[in-house]
């Protein structure tokens, strides 16, 4: 798979990590997937939410409207179903608690940015840390550009956006709203007084057909429809309405048409049943909010009289050529008219900056240099939605990250090319047959949902999000593709115990005697660097020093007498162990946690060590079980030579003896 984003610079982690998860390498920014899945699974939203802000600053927003291409790529797909990861990313932002950084200026230099859509924001934000004077413009009274104004709040609420834009702005960043660059504040005015300044206006414009009648009272556009239904006003539509266009845009422009009380909202599209370019998940809910579609239909005119009007079309039998380029034929003998009160185009977006004095190309989008990324001032940069044409929020997140990363490199005169991110990426394959034969189908966790009868009466979000466990259990489906065992071939004394114990057959002895890991076998359930007498393999998504500082946060502030229990996470129920409620460290499995480990907790002051069994039903690695009261009991033997024979339990919980640990 071919990747052409380029790094962004700032706290990335593991930027040349030699296999990528085929998640990761599906999503534009390139999120370590499996890294916060791991996190969720073991109850650590905080740690999860700060991996996917190494990559993404809008996790509360993409977690509910990215169109997750992440997800086409998850291995599970050929199991049951795909990991619900862009929803999880959402749990991570609703239980995690964001990080308030300070950021002391290092840099003298001002930078402007043109716009606070996805694009703006990343770019921001990026050039912030790396200790920049950064300024926000924006023309409209809140930041957020489509995010707040386009996308309806039954799908992102404000308190969701406003959760990101405030993480943001924490780094210090300076905001201009209600300024209209090009009007309020010239743009060269801007570019003299700022050593860099991009522009990341997006797609203001919004587009209607130039047919006969569609400049009747009765004809309205995607945007301002969607601009002012966000701002809380009333729209006059009458009780039919009839949407023109087949995007996501279409979709929520029909959606918000039923909430301003159209009763009979109908969608006229181009493309066939296979062609239309909504998302299936955007054309199903217009479905069930009893929206009707009209595949392969043309307009030709409106026609309009005493407050209605109609929609002529006729049928579209083919939308592209032979060069799949967009030449729409017809077939002018089949027509059909659709009657309404208010017909809404919503056919595309356009960019809206001919007030900025800059050179533009034939579709008014401004004219740059596909390398350096500048437009016919030097240095004034664009990038976003208002170069390439619509794309997806993380598309725009993407791009925001590479101009950031370009302007770093011109205004330090930083020589070296622009990193990009691993071009050639190798992927993990599909699941093998020693694994597959294995793994117990676990269907999707569905979130709760309003009632599509009560989700048209309101904004209200219809998607009500996971719960702590819900959340927790549902990351817990992942494979931890890439995340596995790694041998350090210097240490490996070729015992094969690692071949013995793997139920999966990721250990292979190779013919020129060296064990290797096949990791697309491998889900790191940590069987065999358990069992390895040389300590020669180590996890992926694992180490002795991160448990470190998981057991010294737990103990920081304990009270005296206090337990540590260490619970599995593939179960929510831990044994009651009256007196002090012990502190908890969930982890993925038991077999995670070393005899240095637990050392590390009683010298930390815990007074007592608890292994908490998990529950067999629940289990995600039910050959491990057996090798966990192994260690258990190895534990046992070590502390009992040291003198201190009651410090350790191992506990298997009682049906009538349980505590939730996971909620």
């Amino acid at each position: 798979m071919r990747q052409t984003q380029v790094a962004h610079r700032s706290g990335l982690r593991d930027e040349q990590q030699r296999l990528y998860a085929p998640c990761r390498a599906r999503c534009p920014v390139h999120i370590d997937v499996p890294g916060y899945l791991a996190a969720i699974g073991e109850g650590r939203f905080t740690d999860a939410l700060e991996i996917v802000l190494e990559r993404c600053p809008l996790p509360s927003v993409c977690g509910r409207v990215c169109l997750h291409p992440c997800e086409d790529g998850c291995r599970r797909c050929l199991l049951d179903d795909p990991i619900a990861i862009a929803q999880l990313k959402r749990a991570a932002a609703d239980f995690g608690v964001y990080p308030r950084p300070e950021h002391p200026r290092l840099r003298p230099e001002k930078i402007a940015i043109v716009g606070s859509g996805p694009t703006g924001l990343t770019a921001a934000h990026d050039l912030a840390n790396r200790g920049f004077q950064v300024t926000l413009y924006e023309e409209k009274p809140l930041l957020g550009g489509t995010m707040r104004y386009g996308i309806p709040n039954y799908r992102l609420p404000d308190y969701a956006l406003d959760r990101d834009i405030d993480y943001i702005l924490s780094a210090g960043i300076a905001v201009n709203t209600g300024i209209r660059v090009g009007r309020d504040v010239m743009l060269d005015e801007l570019a003299a007084s700022h050593r860099a300044v991009v522009i990341t206006a997006g797609l203001q414009g919004s587009r209607a057909l130039p047919i006969p009648g569609v400049d009747s009272p009765r004809v309205l556009t995607a945007l301002p429809f969607l601009e002012a239904s966000s701002r809380g006003e009333d729209v006059d539509l009458g009780n039919r309405v009839v949407v023109v266009g087949g995007g996501n845009v279409a979709m929520d422009v029909a959606r918000t048409a039923r909430r301003q009380g159209a009763s009979d909202v109908h969608v006229v599209c181009l493309e066939s049943s296979d062609e239309i370019p909504a998302s299936p998940q955007e054309i199903h809910d217009a479905d069930i909010e009893g929206i009707t579609l009209h595949y392969s239909w043309g307009p030709r005119s409106i026609s309009h009289e005493a407050g209605t009007c109609a929609l002529n079309t006729v049928r579209c039998t083919s939308v592209f050529n032979a060069e799949k380029r967009f030449a729409p034929s017809f077939d002018e003998s089949v027509a059909e008219c659709f009657e309404a009160d208010t017909i809404i185009f919503a056919i595309g977006q356009s960019a809206d900056v001919g007030d900025l004095g800059i050179a533009l190309t034939s579709r008014g989008a401004p004219q740059i240099d596909p390398l350096t990324l500048k437009t016919s001032i030097g240095n004034v940069y664009a990038a976003g939605d208002v170069v390439s044409g619509p794309t997806k929020i993380i598309d725009a997140i993407a791009a925001g990250h590479q101009v950031a990363a370009t302007a770093y490199r011109d205004i330090t005169c930083d020589t070296e090319p622009l990193r990009l991110l691993n071009e050639e990426i190798d992927t993990l394959g599909e699941v093998p047959d020693t694994m597959a034969n294995k793994l117990e189908t676990r269907r999707r966790i569905q979130m709760e949902h309003l009632e599509f009868f009560d989700a048209v009466k309101t904004f209200d979000e219809i998607e009500g999000g996971y719960t702590e466990y819900e959340a927790a259990r549902e990351a817990q489906r992942c494979l931890s593709c890439t995340t596995g065992a790694r041998l350090t071939r210097e240490k490996c004394s070729l015992c094969l115990t690692c071949i013995r114990v793997c139920p999966h057959g990721a250990p292979i002895l190779s013919t020129d005697g060296y064990v290797y890991f096949d990791a697309a076998a491998c889900n790191a359930c940590g069987a065999c660097q358990s069992q390895c007498p040389s300590q020669a393999i180590v996890l992926e998504g694992h180490s002795e020093q991160e448990m470190s500082r998981r057991v010294e946060r737990q103990l920081w502030a304990a009270e005296m007498d206090t337990a540590l229990m260490f619970a599995c996470s593939s179960t929510p129920i831990v044994p009651n162990l009256g007196g002090t409620p012990p502190r908890i460290i969930t982890v993925t499995c038991l077999l995670r946690v070393s005899e240095r480990t637990v050392l590390e907790a009683l010298q930390n002051g815990a007074t007592r060590v608890v292994f908490a069994g998990c529950v067999e039903s629940t289990c995600r690695f039910l050959h491990a079980r057996e090798l966990v009261r192994q260690r258990s009991g190895h534990i046992e033997v070590l502390l009992s030579r040291i003198g201190m024979t009651n410090a350790f339990d191992f506990v298997e919980h009682k049906a009538d003896d349980l505590d939730w640990h996971l909620r």
